[in-house]
């Protein structure tokens, strides 16, 4: 059983923001897959669904605990000796708008959903699909170059905010691959799906 986890904030308020990024990607392996649609839980704090993805059996999670307490819902969802086969979805700013990252065992890199899973598992060992929702520079001599948002009050209103026009294109490129990455997860595993998109 893979366990795949979106992180994002409920509420109409947040649908479309860069931080519920891991929720957009739920979305379409949920239908793509031809998952039931997830219902509300209050067993696992969040909405569930539950099927098959390329053969392999999945659970699927929306916590709706906030990003901040992301932890909470995991742990109600993933048995302590299966934490190896739990995904989680997230945005990532350090990546560029478009770019997709898998990586397995690592820190928070700052990130307050993560840090949460980690603090109530008690073990950095999960497989992370990061999403990047990072502005590149203007100029096509900065392309890949990212530029971070401030720290405090900046940051926290740039991953609350929405994507623009000109960003639609890299967002279906980033939701796109996020799906790829999920299913050769669930397939053939973290380490060659690392190999492919990192």
């Amino acid at each position: 059983m893979y366990y795949i986890v979106g992180l994002g904030n409920p509420g109409e308020k947040y649908q479309n923001t860069r931080h519920n990024i891991g929720w957009m990607v739920l979305d379409i392996l949920v239908s793509g897959a031809g998952l039931p649609p997830a219902v509300l839980s209050a067993q696992y704090s969040g909405k569930v669904s539950a099927g098959q993805l390329e053969q392999q059996d999945v659970m699927v999670l929306y916590p709706d605990t906030f990003m901040n307490n992301s932890g909470r819902a995991v742990k109600k969802l993933v048995p302590s000796v299966e934490t190896d086969h739990l995904v989680v979805l997230h945005d990532d700013v350090d990546l560029p708008l478009g770019q997709v990252r898998v990586s397995f065992g690592r820190g928070s890199g700052g990130h307050n959903g993560i840090a949460s899973i980690i603090d109530k598992l008690n073990t950095k060992d999960f497989v992370r699909v990061r999403i990047g929702i990072g502005k590149s520079g203007f100029w096509p001599w900065q392309q890949g170059t990212i530029k971070r948002p401030g720290g405090g009050g900046i940051l926290e209103r740039f991953v609350l905010g929405g994507f623009g026009k000109r960003e639609q294109n890299a967002l279906k490129e980033a939701k796109e691959s996020a799906c790829a990455a999920i299913a050769m997860i669930v397939t053939e595993g973290h380490t060659v799906a690392m190999n492919k998109f990192n």
